[in-house]
């Protein structure tokens, strides 16, 4: 019988799969998309996809093969810091990004740095964001005995 997690976590693939094909093909087109407040597009973009998809095929193994043993579970952390990694580059690159002035200034102001972080979003910052629920797992329920020094 499958869990919410497995279902969960398979449906994160699938749309990190999908994304990540999305991210290679626009990436190989040299276009940018937008849709909403999600805006697929900028440098390096062949490699967030390569990244994006091998979380998304992660998750789904995951999710297949059941998040009840040890092993899956690492698996699905793994994905999961695939894709923090990803988001959280392109956030720091916004912001690093935002930092250097105009012409006539050296340093922009903290109003537009934290302007720098406004939508649209890369896919990534938007996953990253629902693949926070895999860090129940980075914690130990297996249920060991608690047992001391000699046992």
């Amino acid at each position: 019988m499958r869990s919410w997690d497995e279902l969960y976590f398979g449906l994160l693939g699938i749309s990190l799969a999908i994304t990540g094909a999305i991210e290679l093909f626009v990436g190989i087109a040299g276009t940018n998309v937008s849709i909403a407040f999600v805006s697929v597009g900028g440098t390096y973009l062949l490699w967030r996809g390569v990244i994006v998809f091998s979380a998304g095929t992660f998750f789904i193994k995951a999710a297949v093969n059941g998040l009840d043993t040890r092993r899956n579970q690492g698996i699905a952390i793994l994905a999961a810091i695939m894709v923090w990694i990803v988001a959280g580059t392109e956030v720091l690159a916004r912001v690093l990004g935002a930092i250097p002035g105009g012409s006539d200034v050296w340093v922009a102001s903290a109003n537009q740095i934290v302007r720098s972080i406004a939508p649209p979003y890369s896919p990534s910052i938007v996953f990253a964001l629902l693949a926070l629920v895999v860090v129940r797992y980075a914690v130990d329920t297996s249920g060991g005995t608690g047992g001391g020094v000699g046992e």
